[in-house]
């Protein structure tokens, strides 16, 4: 099967949620998902020279808003918490694990960090969410210190960056990027069309 790739960052509440539904749309058009985390922090700060949302002044008011409220019109579990947080550790961490169990994990760690509140910045909370999907405390703390893991990370950003992407999330398929939650309709109508675009009517715009 061909792959869909998914980029995003633990740091994003909209790759969150678009996680517990990329899968589903991958699958049913013949795809696998290859997970690729980046560094939004980057993509924002450094090359687009943008504040974090939450720091953008009217938008971090109206961002606050909308993810409880999508998640609850998705019913998709999510805590009352949208504090930034450095999602580093977490990408170390995925990119010390073998690709089988990589995306397993990056779920995993989604699903800690924004249905329960768990840390992602810290050796002990990473290591007991790790240890749930069977992965040793030793690996964890080998991820956090290696240097390895380091340029894992800055070489999938700039990937990332070279690819086009500058969201969290957004999928790559067949040349064709589609940035955000409120995409996955289009990326599944584009699939569903053999990855050629087709008109669609406006009253018959599917739900996410």
């Amino acid at each position: 099967m061909s792959t869909l790739e998914f980029y995003f960052d633990f740091i994003s509440p909209y790759a969150y949620m678009a996680s517990t539904r990329i899968e589903a749309i991958a699958s049913s058009h013949g795809r696998t998902v290859r997970w690729r985390p980046f560094r939004l922090g980057i993509t924002v700060t450094k090359i687009m020279g943008l504040k974090p949302l939450l720091e953008t002044p009217l938008k971090g008011s109206y961002l606050r808003a909308d993810v409880p409220r999508l998640a609850k019109a998705l019913s998709i579990p999510l805590v009352d918490d949208l504090d930034i947080f450095n999602p580093v550790p977490a990408h170390r961490l995925f990119h010390a694990l073998p690709p089988s169990s990589a995306g397993a994990m990056a779920t995993k760690m989604l699903h800690a960090r924004w249905a329960e509140g768990r840390r992602l910045d810290n050796l002990d909370s990473l290591a007991d969410i790790a240890a749930e999907l069977g992965i040793d405390h030793s690996t964890v703390e080998h991820a956090l210190k290696a240097p390895e893991t380091k340029q894992a990370v800055d070489a999938a950003t700039r990937n990332a960056i070279e690819q086009g992407v500058f969201g969290s999330p957004t999928c790559l398929v067949d040349g064709e990027l589609f940035w955000g939650i409120d995409r996955l309709w289009l990326l599944d109508h584009f699939l569903a069309m053999g990855s050629v675009y087709q008109p669609i009517e406006s009253s018959r715009i599917p739900m996410l």
